[in-house]
């Protein structure tokens, strides 16, 4: 693997305490919003909501706690990586974060991968295509993806 690739199948290595994720005032329509520095330096802001209250509902089997996070066009993969960390610690039942690139938009699917994100699917929704790139704590990832091996527990 050479140093520009990503391992899609393990999480990026923690961000030193340089970085952190303040919790700003959300815009209407958002559950939360984050500003990210490192020391001190402006890295973009990350802002996120329930999946099912987007429009990206309809786009694929949605989990209640799902979050369809957004981050601003200055926000690095790092801004990114920090903010779903920390909802994934806030909520450990979410099983799944979504974020939306333009379809195709290589930059915003390799920012998306080095944050820790997997590339799904392409979809429609009213007005564009997006590409959708998901980011599933190790508890969902671990389940067994065997259809005949049903959990009993």
């Amino acid at each position: 693997m050479s140093a520009d690739e990503v391992d899609l199948l393990k999480w990026p290595d923690p961000l030193p305490s340089s970085w952190t994720a303040a919790e700003i005032p959300a815009p209407d329509g958002w559950l939360k919003a984050w500003s990210v520095t490192q020391d001190g330096a402006p890295r973009g802001e990350v802002k996120a909501a329930f999946v099912a209250a987007t429009r990206l509902a309809a786009t694929y089997p949605v989990g209640v706690r799902d979050r369809f996070v957004e981050p601003s066009a200055d926000a690095t993969a790092e801004a990114l990586q920090l903010v779903s960390e920390r909802i994934m610690a806030e909520d450990p039942a979410c099983r799944r974060l979504v974020l939306a690139t333009a379809e195709g938009d290589l930059d915003a699917i390799a920012r998306g991968e080095a944050a820790g994100y997997r590339y799904v699917v392409d979809v429609d929704v009213p007005g564009e295509s997006l590409s959708l790139l998901a980011a599933e704590p190790d508890w969902v990832l671990e389940e067994s993806r065997h259809l005949d091996d049903v959990p009993t527990h």
